[in-house]
């Protein structure tokens, strides 16, 4: 087979094997038995990597049974450090959640069935959602969590929609917008207006590596969100206190205004 065998959970499997038993079965006339292996086999090949992929470590916290459709999983890694650090906010009315960069309505998703539990907690996104097809993907998830009306969708530059929001009106924000420095940078000033005392910040792609930095097709010179949460904490050192750091995001309160 080109390109090695086929593997199922990082283990290779091996129709060689099979084929082999099968043309003993053959030979003896089990022909039933042969092709039912060798359907099982098939089976293993194209189903089991996305049931891997569905339970990938740190995916075990509930998802719904709905029909969502998700092209892409930059979030699920997440999911340990955010059911740990979000508890305090779980259940609890009137919520408020502020996410800019929805892609396909992932993370907002998670935080819907996991976080915001309660009716009166609500999700607003800030999203360009500028590829091709994904407005509509977005949009049909949030249509089948039959609670689209506890979303407020902003479809534009997050420079521009943040100035619509009012102040201190956001327990939670995650920044998972276009990666650019300077990007990275203004949402962090825009969303700390908007975040309350004891909230928390979470920004996603800290540090930016280099594929990351590929996907984004970054420009060699912009240092990527790493320089410009460094900065915003610099400045605000006073003003935090960091509840984790991990590859792929920083996790923030907003101790003092």
């Amino acid at each position: 087979m080109v390109g090695g065998a086929p593997k199922v959970n990082g283990r290779a499997v091996s129709l060689r094997k099979r084929t082999a038993s099968g043309r003993r079965e053959f030979g003896e006339g089990g022909q039933y038995m042969f092709l039912r292996r060798m359907l099982m086999c098939v089976l293993a090949i194209s189903i089991l990597p996305q049931i891997a992929f569905a339970n990938a470590p740190g995916s075990a916290a509930k998802w719904s049974s709905r029909q969502y459709t998700f092209s892409k999983n930059w979030f699920d890694s997440r999911i340990p450090s955010w059911t740990r650090l979000l508890e305090e906010f779980k259940g609890k009315p009137g919520i408020n959640y502020l996410e800019i960069g929805a892609f396909e309505g992932r993370s907002a998703l998670w935080v819907l069935e996991n976080i915001l539990t309660h009716p009166t907690s609500k999700i607003t996104v800030i999203d360009a959602f500028e590829e091709k097809g994904i407005f509509q993907r977005f949009s049909s998830n949030i249509t089948l969590s039959g609670e689209a009306d506890r979303f407020r969708v902003l479809v534009g530059p997050s420079t521009e929609k943040l100035k619509e929001l009012p102040s201190n009106s956001f327990d939670l924000a995650f920044i998972d917008g276009s990666g650019k420095g300077v990007s990275m940078l203004a949402d962090l000033v825009g969303v700390w207006n908007l975040v309350k005392l004891d909230g928390i910040i979470i920004c996603s792609r800290y540090p930016l590596d280099d594929k990351l930095r590929r996907d984004l097709k970054l420009k060699p010179n912009d240092p990527g969100p790493y320089e410009a949460i460094d900065a915003f904490l610099k400045v605000h050192k006073n003003y935090t206190s960091v509840l984790s750091f991990q590859e792929d995001q920083i996790i923030l309160r907003k101790t003092r205004e």
